[in-house]
């Protein structure tokens, strides 16, 4: 990015830890902070690689993605175990939406091949395919579910879970590093020179 920063690591991680801070002075005593993670934090089973965010030893689009999956659901359980900690009342909440039909996919085949494939139509094989892929992926509206479920306050003692299909599931070991957590965050901090204090 102009930043500096590799993109899928900026726009799915160091954008939402720089929006939550600069908000956190506004939120309500209660508030909840909602953030949408993916299943794709599995990808990143081995665990955050702290010196790698940027791609500097490797790059994959999947592998970064998975990483940036995997900081949004830390950071989420970070935020939760800091405002226990001040005695705060806020809920952090991550979760899963699903495979959702949006134009995610102009990351991952190219913007120039998507913004073809708009303007020109699909190729029979192009159409065949994102058909059969209609058929294992949701709505918006299916996949924004369980975000407005938890938005609206359902659910109880939420705090730092992770939910699919309204409901909470248990973490690999990887989304659960307290420790990677707080490395994350610090790192976080100084990379977007926004200081976030509870």
């Amino acid at each position: 990015t102009k930043n500096g920063f590799e993109r899928t690591f900026q726009s799915n991680h160091l954008g939402h830890f720089a929006l939550t801070a600069k908000l956190f002075p506004l939120l309500a005593q209660e508030a909840r902070v909602i953030n949408v993670s993916s299943e794709a934090y599995k990808i990143a089973g081995k665990g955050l690689e702290l010196d790698n965010l940027n791609g500097e030893r490797e790059y994959g689009a999947w592998s970064s993605y998975g990483q940036s999956k995997l900081a949004n659901i830390l950071f989420t359980k970070e935020l939760q175990q800091r405002a226990k900690d001040s005695n705060l009342k806020l809920t952090a909440v991550s979760l899963h939406p699903g495979a959702v039909r949006t134009d995610l996919a102009r990351n991952l085949i190219g913007v120039e091949k998507w913004d073809k494939l708009k303007e020109t139509g699909p190729t029979g094989f192009d159409y065949a395919l994102l058909n059969g892929l209609a058929f294992f992926t949701r709505s918006v509206e299916n996949g924004a579910s369980t975000q407005i479920f938890l938005a609206a306050g359902e659910g109880s003692d939420v705090g730092g879970q992770y939910w699919v299909d309204i409901k909470p599931q248990e973490l690999q070991s990887a989304a659960t590093d307290m420790e990677a957590a707080k490395k994350l965050w610090d790192l976080s901090e100084k990379l977007t020179g926004v200081e976030f204090k509870l």
